[in-house]
């Protein structure tokens, strides 16, 4: 699974400026209907798994997509076993 993740996030990196492009082609009401209907039919020719709704958050030690803090990019398990060690300042019991 997180090799797919991975792929996944591959996939974005190189095609995220290529989508962007012809979301604000495909947009504009000021440009001609044929090259915006181009640009829509050319995003449609991208891959799926390129769009970022496809990749999934995931823990960075565990690698478990379940109930990771965005923040930390940790999972709530091993956030709480890293902050009871003192790993993180300010952390205290009350705030897990």
């Amino acid at each position: 699974m997180k090799n797919r993740d991975y792929k996944r996030r591959n996939l974005f990196l190189l095609l995220e400026s290529k989508r962007k492009a012809l979301n604000v082609v495909a947009a504009n009401q000021n440009l001609n209907i044929f090259l915006r209907w181009w640009a829509q039919l050319e995003k449609s020719k991208l891959p799926r798994q390129s769009s970022i709704c496809r990749v999934k958050n995931r823990c960075i030690e565990t690698h478990r997509s379940r109930s990771v803090i965005n923040v930390y990019k940790l999972s709530r398990l091993e956030f709480r076993r890293l902050a009871s060690r003192g790993l993180f300042l300010g952390i205290r019991k009350s705030s897990w």
